[in-house]
C-alpha cells in the first residue's frame, strides 16, 4: 500500500491539497494507459465527508460503480441514490405481488421490512422501469444506520434471537428493550394497500408475529414513501436526469479521503497559530483558545487527509484483466522491462547493437529499459514463448528477415502489430508507438 497523510492549517487549504491529491492520482492513473472510473464514494469507518474511489472496471470486480453515459455522474452503488418519486404514477396491486426486503439491527431489537412490488415488464410505466427489482441494501442502510447488513438471514436471526429471551414475566435479568418492527412501503405500492396489508407467508414470519404478540410490541409502518429499488442498467440518472445509468463491476485501486479534524479533534492535535490565521482561520469550532487568558495564543486543529494506493491489487487487476491466450500484456509503466531484444545465434552481435541503439542515451533519445535476451541455452523460439508469457510491451526479434534483409521484427501486442523495420529506423519506429502503450 502507497499511503499519503496531509495536514492542513484550513479546511480550504486542506481541500485544496485533497484536489492536488486526486489530480496526481489521476495523472498516475493516465500513465499507466489503463481505464480506470473516479467514482465519488462512501468514506465508511474512515471517516470524513469527501472520498473517491480509483476503481478498474473488470468482471471480477467486488464493487460496483454507477455512472452516466452523458454526463459526469460517477458514484459507488453505496452512495447512488434515486431522485424521489414525484408525481409518477404508483403501479396498482393487481398488475405485480409484491416481496419483502428484510434487515436487523446490530442489537436485534429492531426489525425493518422494505415492501416493494414485483414488477414485471406488462406492468412497467415506461421502458426504463422494465426488470426485476430489489431493494437498495446502502439506502435502508442510510435510513435506518443501525442496520446489520453482514447478517445473511436478517429475519432468522430476529426471530431465533427473541425466541431464546425470557418471557416478560419470568425475567430474572435487567430487562431487554422491546423488539421494534418497522415497515417501510416503496412509493410503487398504493396507500390503500399498505394500510391494508403486510407480508404473510412461511413459519419465519408466523414466528415474528409471535414474537411481537408475546411482548406487546407494535409494528410501525413509515410515513416514508421512496424507491426503495436498487439500481439497475436503464435506470434514469439522478444527476442530469436526460439520459440512463450503466452499472460496472470495478476493483478499487485507490481511495482519497478529506478527513477535516475526524483524527485531529479527538487526539487533541493542534498547532499554534499565525496572527493571518486567526484573522483568516474559518470557525471558531476548530480552534481552542483560552477566555481565561486573551493573551494567550490561538491553537487550531490540524485539517487532514489521507490517501492510498493498493500496489499489489493494482497489479493483480492489471495482470488479470489485460492478460490474453499468449500471455501476460503490462502497460509500459508496469512492465519489468519496456523492450526485450531476442536474436538467433547467428545475430547475436547484431543484438547487442539493438541493445545499444535502444538503451544508450544520446542526444534527442530517451533511452528505453530494455532487456537481451542472451540465452545460450534457448532457441529463438523458446525466447518468443517466454517474450508473450512475461508481456514485454515491444519485442525486438532478430530472425531470418534479419539475416536476409537487414529487418527487424517489431511487435507490439498491445497494439497488435508486427512489422518489418530497418536497424537505422528502429528509434522512429518505437518513439512514434511509445504513448500508446
Amino acid at each position: 500500500m502507497k499511503d499519503l497523510y496531509t495536514f492542513d492549517a484550513t479546511s480550504q487549504e486542506a481541500k485544496e491539497t485533497y484536489d492536488k491529491a486526486c489530480a496526481a492520482y489521476k495523472n498516475f492513473f493516465d500513465e499507466l494507459q489503463i481505464p480506470y472510473l473516479v467514482a465519488k464514494a462512501d468514506s465508511g469507518a474512515i471517516g470524513g465527508d469527501l472520498s473517491h474511489e480509483y476503481q478498474f472496471p473488470t468482471t471480477s470486480g467486488e464493487d460496483t460503480i454507477v455512472s452516466c453515459e452523458s454526463c459526469s455522474y460517477t458514484v459507488n452503488e453505496e452512495l447512488a441514490r434515486k431522485p424521489g418519486p414525484g408525481a409518477m404514477k404508483r403501479i396498482t396491486t393487481d398488475c405485480a405481488p409484491h416481496k419483502s426486503w428484510f434487515g436487523v439491527s446490530k442489537d436485534r431489537s429492531h426489525l425493518v421490512e422494505a415492501i416493494l412490488p414485483q414488477v414485471t415488464e406488462a406492468c412497467e410505466i415506461s421502458p426504463l422501469q422494465q426488470g426485476i427489482l430489489e431493494v437498495d441494501p446502502y439506502l435502508m442502510r442510510t435510513l435506518y444506520p443501525e442496520l446489520d447488513l453482514g447478517v445473511e438471514d436478517p429475519l432468522g436471526t430476529f426471530v431465533a434471537y427473541w425466541m431464546n429471551q425470557p418471557s416478560t414475566t419470568t425475567q430474572a435479568m435487567e430487562p431487554l428493550p422491546l423488539p421494534q418492527l418497522t415497515r417501510i412501503y416503496d412509493y410503487r405500492i398504493s396507500q390503500a394497500f399498505a394500510a391494508a396489508n403486510y407480508s404473510r407467508g412461511g413459519n419465519k414470519i408466523a414466528l415474528m408475529e409471535q414474537v411481537f404478540k408475546l411482548v406487546g410490541s407494535k409494528v410501525l409502518l413509515s410515513p416514508t414513501s421512496l424507491d426503495l429499488a436498487r439500481f439497475k442498467d436503464g435506470d434514469q440518472c439522478p444527476e442530469c436526469k436526460q439520459n440512463t445509468v450503466k452499472m460496472q463491476q470495478a476493483i478499487e485501486l485507490g481511495h482519497t479521503f478529506y478527513l477535516g479534524d475526524r483524527y485531529s479533534k479527538p487526539m487533541d492535535a493542534t498547532f499554534t497559530t499565525s496572527p493571518s490565521q486567526r484573522n483568516n482561520n474559518e470557525t471558531a469550532q476548530t480552534r481552542t483558545q483560552s477566555h481565561s487568558n486573551p493573551a494567550k495564543l490561538d491553537k487550531a486543529y490540524f485539517q487532514m487527509g489521507c490517501h492510498g494506493i493498493g500496489i499489489s491489487r493494482m497489479i493483480a487487476a492489471v495482470a488479470d484483466s489485460l492478460a490474453d491466450k499468449q500471455g501476460l500484456r503490462w502497460p509500459r509503466v508496469m512492465a519489468p522491462f519496456e523492450a526485450a531484444i531476442l536474436a538467433t545465434e547467428e545475430n547475436k552481435g547484431a543484438a547487442e547493437e539493438v541493445w545499444d541503439l535502444l538503451a544508450r542515451p544520446t542526444e534527442g533519445w530517451n533511452p528505453l529499459d530494455a532487456v537481451l535476451d542472451d540465452r545460450d541455452d534457448k532457441g529463438l523460439g523458446w525466447k518468443l514463448k517466454d517474450a508473450d508469457l512475461i508481456g514485454f510491451p515491444i519485442v525486438v526479434i532478430l530472425g531470418s528477415q534479419f539475416s536476409k534483409q537487414g529487418l527487424c521484427e517489431i511487435s507490439i501486442p498491445r497494439l497488435q502489430t508486427k512489422e518489418k523495420v530497418e536497424m537505422g529506423s528502429l528509434r522512429e519506429y518505437i518513439g512514434a508507438r511509445l504513448d500508446k502503450i
